[in-house]
C-alpha cells in the first residue's frame, strides 16, 4: 500500500530513474513540439500571401479569400476531429490537467496526433487561437507514451507527463524557468523540490533543442521601461483591477460560447465553419485579430495604435477567440490572452499618459504589464505570469509594476470567477474540482456516502461487569449507550470502565448510563465530510456515532476515520487500491456506494488489446491470459452514443472498445501496455 503523505503521489520523485526519464522526456517531447511548431509556422505561408508576419499576409489577401479560407479551414479541422473520434472510439485525448490529476498520467498518443492535425488546419487558416496548446498536448502525450512504454509506476508517470508539459511550453516560448513554474503552479500544484528537479531538467533540455532550431532570442523584443514616478504604481494597480475584470469577462465568454454551441447540437464541422465565418467577417477590416496573437503583439510594440483601435481589437479578439474555442476547435488561449492584455494595457497607458504625460511611462510599458495581468487573471497564477513575461521579454525594469498588477488581477479575477481557464474543462467533468482540491471533495461528499449501519451498542442498564465483557468481545475502545427506544444516550470508553472497576467497591451496582459521556461528538447523515473531520480533531476516537437527526437522537450507524481516509485516497489522491466507488441512477439522494477492495487491487478503464478485436470473451480467455476480470464493455455506436454492455461468453470485442476491468494493480498496469 502506498504511503499517505501531504506530498501524496509525488513521493520519491527525486529518484535517479525519474531524473533520467525527465531528460529523455525533454528530448522526445521537445522534439515533437519542435516539429509541430515548424509545421504551424510554415503551413500558413502555403495558403496566404508570402510574408513571415501572418497579420501582414492576411492584410494583403483579397477580401473574398479572407472569408473562404477561415470557413474551409475550420470545416476541414472539424472533419478531422469527427472522423478521428470515430476511428479512435471511446478513447479520447484527455485534457492535460485531467490526465495528471484523474487519469494516473495516461494521455493517449493517437488522440493527441488527431487533435494536432486538426489544430494545424485551424492555424493554417489563421484561426484566432493559440498553437501552443496542441503543442503542449502533443509533448505531454509523448511523455505519457514513453513513461508507460518504459514501465514507470503511476506516481512517476504523472510527473513525467508534467515534464512533457514543461518541455512543450519551453519549446513554444524559450522560457525554461517559466515553463517549470507554470507546470508546478497550474498542472501539478506542488512546489516541492522532488517535483521541481525533473521539471527543470525537462524544460532546460527542451529549451536547448528549441533554441538550436529557432534561435535563442526572446519572443518579444521590447525597449527598457521604468516607473516615471513612485506614485505611478497606483496606475498599475488600477490596470491590474481592469485586467482581472477583463480576464473574468473572457472566461465567461468562453463558457457562454461553449454552452451555446453545445446546445445548438450542430455537427462539429458545421459549428466550426460557423465560427470560421465569424472570424472571416472580423478580419475583413481588422486582420490584427488573426493567428495566436504573437505577430499582433509585435506590431503593437512597433506602432502607435491609440486607445480606440486597441479597445476595438480587444473586443473583436475576445469574441473571435471565444467562438472559435467554443465551437470545438483545438487550440490554446495562452498567447491570445497575452494579446488581450497587451491591447488593454496599451489603451489604458495611452489614456493615462495623455492625462499625466510627465508622471507616467509610455503606453507600451502598460501594454507589457497588461500581458501579465490577463495571464494572471485567466490562470489565477501570478507567479507564473511574472516569470513568463520576464523570460519572454528579458525586461527586468518592469518587474515591480508587473508584480503589483498581476497580483491585483489574479485576486479580482478569482473573486469574479472561481475557475481558471485551465480548470474550467476539468470542472465540467468532475464538479468537485470546482471548489479546489481535497477540500472540494470533502465538501461534496456527506456522511451518508460513507457511514456504516453496524453499531457497537449496549443497553443503558448494562451492569459494569457485563459492560467490560462487551468491550472484550468487540475489541472496541468505545461503546454506544442506547435507551429502550434506541435513543442515543452517550458513549462509554474502555478507559473509564477500567478506572471505575478499580475504584468502586461493588461493580454490579453501576450501570452503563452512569459512565456515559453525553457530550461525545456525533454527526448526522447529511453533514459534509469536511465538518466531520473537524469533529474527529475534537474527539479522540476512531468512530463517531451517526444520529437520525439532531432532534430524534436515534442511533442509525457509525462513521470511521479510516473510511474517510479511504474516500480521501480514492477521490483526492486518486488511488484505487482502497475503495471502489459505484454510483446508481436512482436519483441524487441515493448517493454513491463505496466497496472495500482487496489489497493492491483496483477497478480501472483500459482499451481493448488489438489482438483481441473480433474475438469473443470465451475465445479470448481473458482471465487466464491477462489475470483480470472484465466487468463492463463501453462501446460507441455509429451515432457517437456510448453503450455500456455486461459481457457474456459470446460477446465479441470491437475496435475502440473500452473495458472496465478488475484485478491486481500489476496486472491492470500490464494490460494498459498492450
Amino acid at each position: 500500500m502506498e504511503v499517505t503523505d501531504v506530498r501524496g503521489r509525488f513521493l520519491t520523485i527525486g529518484h535517479p530513474r525519474v531524473i533520467l526519464g525527465a531528460v529523455a522526456v525533454g528530448i522526445l517531447s521537445g522534439s515533437g513540439a519542435i516539429v509541430f511548431r515548424f509545421l504551424a509556422t510554415r503551413l500558413p505561408r502555403l495558403i496566404w500571401p508570402a510574408d513571415p508576419n501572418l497579420v501582414h499576409a492576411v492584410a494583403q489577401a483579397p477580401l473574398w479569400w479572407r472569408i473562404v479560407v477561415p470557413v474551409a479551414g475550420s470545416f476541414l479541422a472539424g472533419a478531422v476531429l469527427t472522423f478521428g473520434t470515430r476511428w479512435l472510439g471511446p478513447v479520447r485525448g484527455w485534457d492535460i490537467l485531467e490526465a495528471v490529476l484523474l487519469r494516473d498520467g495516461v494521455l493517449h498518443l493517437r488522440p493527441a496526433l488527431v487533435k494536432s492535425l486538426s489544430s494545424l488546419l485551424t492555424t493554417a487558416s489563421a484561426g484566432p487561437i493559440g498553437r501552443e496548446g496542441p503543442m503542449v498536448l502533443l509533448a505531454a502525450a509523448v511523455a505519457s507514451f514513453a513513461g508507460r512504454y518504459l514501465g514507470f509506476p503511476t506516481r512517476h508517470l504523472r510527473i513525467l507527463v508534467a515534464c512533457g508539459v514543461a518541455a512543450g511550453i519551453a519549446c513554444a516560448y524559450n522560457t525554461p524557468i517559466g515553463a517549470a513554474f507554470f507546470t508546478m503552479e497550474i498542472i501539478v500544484g506542488n512546489f516541492a523540490l522532488e517535483v521541481f528537479a525533473p521539471l527543470v531538467f525537462a524544460s532546460v533540455v527542451a529549451t536547448l533543442l528549441s533554441s538550436a532550431v529557432f534561435g535563442a532570442t526572446p519572443v518579444f523584443q521590447v525597449s527598457e521601461f521604468a516607473l516615471a514616478s513612485r506614485w505611478e504604481i497606483l496606475n498599475y494597480m488600477l490596470l491590474g483591477v481592469l485586467g482581472g475584470v477583463t480576464a473574468a469577462v473572457f472566461l465567461e465568454a468562453l463558457r457562454a460560447s461553449f454552452l451555446l454551441f453545445r446546445r445548438s447540437r450542430l455537427p462539429r464541422p458545421v459549428a466550426m465553419s460557423l465560427a470560421g465565418l465569424i472570424v472571416g467577417i472580423v478580419i475583413l477590416g481588422f486582420p490584427q485579430v488573426v493567428g495566436n496573437g504573437r505577430e499582433g503583439i509585435r506590431d503593437l510594440f512597433q506602432e502607435e495604435w491609440g486607445p480606440r483601435l486597441a479597445l476595438t481589437l480587444l473586443a473583436l479578439r475576445l469574441v473571435a477567440t471565444s467562438v472559435t474555442v467554443g465551437s470545438g476547435a483545438v487550440g490554446g488561449v495562452f498567447t491570445p490572452t497575452l494579446f488581450l492584455g497587451a491591447v488593454l494595457g496599451d489603451a489604458f497607458g495611452s489614456i493615462v499618459h495623455r492625462l499625466f504625460p510627465l508622471a507616467t511611462a509610455v503606453p507600451k510599458a502598460y501594454a507589457l504589464a497588461g500581458m501579465g495581468c490577463l495571464l494572471a487573471g485567466t490562470t489565477h497564477a501570478p507567479i507564473t505570469a511574472v516569470l513568463m513575461i520576464f523570460e519572454m521579454t528579458l525586461n527586468y525594469s518592469i518587474t515591480l509594476p508587473l508584480l503589483v498588477a498581476t497580483v491585483a488581477a489574479s485576486l479580482v479575477a478569482k473573486g469574479l470567477s472561481l475557475e481558471s481557464v485551465y480548470t474550467e474543462a476539468l470542472s465540467r467533468k468532475r464538479s468537485a474540482w470546482a471548489e479546489g482540491g481535497e477540500a472540494a471533495v470533502m465538501r461534496t461528499l456527506t456522511v451518508r456516502d460513507v457511514m456504516r449501519s453496524e453499531q457497537m451498542t449496549v443497553p443503558a442498564d448494562t451492569p459494569l461487569p457485563q459492560l467490560l465483557d462487551r468491550f472484550i468481545a468487540t475489541r472496541r475502545n468505545h461503546l454506544y449507550v442506547v435507551g429502550p427506544d434506541g435513543r442515543f444516550e452517550g458513549v462509554v470508553s474502555l478507559h473509564d470502565a477500567n478506572r471505575a472497576l478499580r475504584e468502586v467497591e461493588d461493580p454490579s451496582q453501576f450501570r452503563a448510563t452512569d459512565f456515559a459521556n453525553s457530550n461525545f461528538q456525533t454527526t448526522v447523515p447529511w453533514e459534509h465530510l469536511d465538518h466531520v473531520l473537524d469533529r474527529f480533531w475534537v474527539q479522540e476516537a476512531e468512530h463517531l456515532p451517526v444520529l437520525g437527526g439532531r432532534d430524534s437522537h436515534k442511533l442509525i450507524g457509525t462513521i470511521s476515520r479510516r473510511d474517510i481516509l479511504g474516500v480521501y485516497s480514492l477521490e483526492v489522491l486518486h488511488r484505487r487500491s482502497l475503495l471502489a466507488r459505484f454510483e446508481t441512477e436512482e436519483g441524487p439522494q441515493s448517493g454513491p456506494t463505496y466497496v472495500e477492495l482487496p489489497p493492491d487491487h483496483q477497478i480501472d478503464n483500459v482499451p481493448v488489446p488489438a489482438t483481441l478485436v473480433g474475438r469473443t470473451v470465451a475465445e479470448s480467455r481473458f482471465r487466464e491470459h491477462y489475470g483480470v476480470s472484465v466487468l463492463l464493455i463501453r462501446r460507441v455506436d455509429g451515432g457517437g452514443k456510448e453503450i455500456r454492455m455486461i459481457p457474456d461468453s459470446s460477446t465479441k470485442f470491437q475496435v475502440g472498445d473500452s473495458l472496465v476491468v478488475f484485478g491486481s494493480r500489476e496486472k491492470v498496469d500490464a494490460l494498459k501496455q498492450q
